[in-house]
């Protein structure tokens, strides 16, 4: 068989035999979960572009949770830029979307300020704000995930989603290298028309990404480099560059200090948001 080219039922077989390791999902709740995005794609190429989206995450189950630093640089039009401090974590969970929290530790005019999301297999993710300044936690309406997240090139909509079963895929052409997929989301309140993608045939990994606007216009582009493979097979990149193409802005981020599988379950909560911004502040 081909590289990559794998069908919906062997990644099935695959992963409840333990060829593909993911640790999230057994026969049946895979097979709910795959069946209804696997009847939005007909044509070969949606097909081939679904398969290799698929392996992507299966191959990518089963890391529990995570935490890293993440030193984030603005970039104007001008070339001046700003720096934000941003400790990141997700919790992985059974049968469930992914959660994500980041906890801003500098500047000082946004420190202690705390995101959560909750990632929603269809429509738009559950997101809230914990502001320091006035003790409250805010949920972010659905329809503003396309605006700026921080003053940053990336939106919220950027930051937040990952399901597989929020886009269509198509694979429009191959490189030896990687394969170039259009992903088209499919949830309300998206910013993007699309998006043209390249993904890695050595590691399956999305390694640049073009956002196309809702008149279809090139937006920005988003390269991730510098990989690196923890737990023996989970790849994360250190390295993200956003570049809007319409502004002239950038945002650089900067990962570093990967831990896998020590947060606490309890952080993830909205009600426990300024908790969270409290004992993050005290580690810094």
């Amino acid at each position: 068989m081909q590289k990559g080219a794998l069908s919906i039922a062997f990644l099935t077989a695959a992963l409840t035999a333990g060829a593909v390791q993911a640790g999230n999902y057994n026969e049946k709740n895979i097979s709910g979960y795959l069946d209804p995005i696997a009847a939005l794609h007909q044509s070969p190429s949606q097909k081939k572009g679904l398969e290799i989206y698929t392996h992507q995450y299966l191959i990518d189950e089963g890391w529990t949770s995570t935490e890293a630093r993440m030193e984030m640089t603005l970039v104007d039009a001008q070339g001046r830029t700003s720096k934000r401090l941003v400790i990141k974590k997700m919790m992985e969970e059974t049968g469930v979307p992914d959660k994500t929290i980041g906890i801003f530790v500098e500047p000082n005019d946004i420190k202690g300020t705390v995101m959560l999301t909750f990632e929603q297999s269809e429509g738009a993710d559950n997101q809230w704000l914990f502001m320091p300044t006035i003790k409250r936690t805010k949920k972010i309406n659905a329809q503003n995930k396309s605006g700026s997240f921080v003053g940053s090139e990336f939106s919220w909509e950027d930051i937040s989603t990952t399901e597989l079963s929020k886009y269509t895929y198509n694979l429009l052409s191959e490189t030896p290298d990687y394969w170039v997929v259009e992903r088209t989301p499919v949830y309300g309140y998206s910013g993007y028309s699309k998006q043209i993608t390249h993904v890695d045939k050595s590691n399956y990994q999305t390694s640049y990404i073009e956002f196309y606007d809702a008149k279809g216009d090139l937006l920005k582009t988003l390269k991730m480099t510098d990989w690196n493979k923890y737990e023996g097979r989970f790849w994360r990149p250190k390295h993200f560059e956003m570049v809007n193409l319409q502004n002239k802005k950038q945002t650089i981020l900067q990962l570093s200090d990967y831990v896998f599988g020590e947060a606490d379950s309890g952080e993830f909560n909205s009600f426990n948001l300024s908790r969270v911004s409290n004992d993050t502040l005290r580690r810094f």
